[in-house]
């Protein structure tokens, strides 16, 4: 039995560049390039999110069950003796991630059973490839919400206008423009990244809680500029408590590659949580 990856692994590999260049260290700010107003509403953002990190969390781990009915349905196994077979395979694959101090996330694996043969080796590589480029292409846009902060320093360079009814941030990123768009209430409703190399677009679906705006979902566009792998992506989140705190519980991930579809369903469960 051979599955072939689907690609949604490196669709959320790509879509989560735009946090890479988003949560980089902005340059120093001279004393005058933002005002006290702007510094005021920049930790105001800083607070309104649900930092995990404020709350204590040091890192994390959890089991990761992908739906491998779904994948299956996906791949055109629609045979029952088919199906039996190859879920027999896959419900031996066992899957771990950590999301450690450094926000950095690793996945393991384990299995069941040796492949049988050449060909189910491949399967299997194929299989863990494309769990841990998604498993870590997830929580790369999520931290940038839930885990850090989606604002650049308060004493750092950037510009904020007030447009009225909206804020528009906007700030440098080594060769990259960084620009956000919120409401007063500091509800981020987009972040573009602009650079030589690709435009990336994010907008997050949030909702307030006590402790700060969450991460429900979010939609991506990332379009390179000079070649193939143009992404859409459409990602919903549901949380679990564990320790006092919201961690993910599931995701679903729909999404488009050069207009491929793509589709994934991950759990996440047996939570091991280290706090400071």
């Amino acid at each position: 039995m051979r599955i072939q990856r689907t690609g949604l692994g490196m669709v959320l590999i790509i879509a989560s560049i735009l946090c890479t260049v988003a949560t980089g260290q902005t340059s120093k700010a001279p004393a005058d390039a933002a005002n006290d107003t702007s510094r005021k509403v920049i930790q105001r953002g800083h607070e309104s999110y649900y930092r995990l990190r404020m709350l204590g969390l040091d890192e994390f781990q959890s089991t990761v069950q992908p739906n491998w009915e779904d994948v299956l349905k996906n791949q055109g196994v629609t045979d029952a003796q088919q199906t039996a077979a190859a879920l027999n395979l896959l419900n031996g694959l066992h899957f771990s991630m950590l999301l450690d101090q450094k926000g950095k996330v690793t996945v393991k694996h384990r299995t069941d059973n040796e492949p049988r043969n050449e060909q189910v080796r491949k399967g299997f590589e194929d299989i863990y490839s494309g769990i841990n480029q998604a498993t870590s292409g997830f929580f790369a846009t999520w931290s940038l919400f839930m885990l850090d902060s989606p604002f650049p320093a308060v004493e750092s360079n950037y510009n904020l206008e007030d447009l009225g009814n909206r804020y528009r941030l906007s700030y440098k990123e080594g060769s990259s423009d960084v620009v956000t768009m919120m409401g007063k209430d500091l509800e981020i409703r987009e972040i573009t990244v602009d650079s030589p190399e690709f435009t990336s677009i994010v907008r997050p679906q949030l909702s307030k809680t006590a402790n700060g705006f969450m991460l429900n979902g979010y939609t991506a566009e990332y379009t390179p500029k000079a070649s193939k792998g143009v992404v859409h992506l459409e990602v919903k989140i549901n949380y679990a408590p564990a320790d006092g705190m919201q961690l993910p519980a599931s995701l679903i991930a729909d999404g488009t590659l050069d207009g491929a579809p793509t589709h994934m369903e991950l759990a996440f469960s047996e939570y091991q949580v280290k706090k400071h």
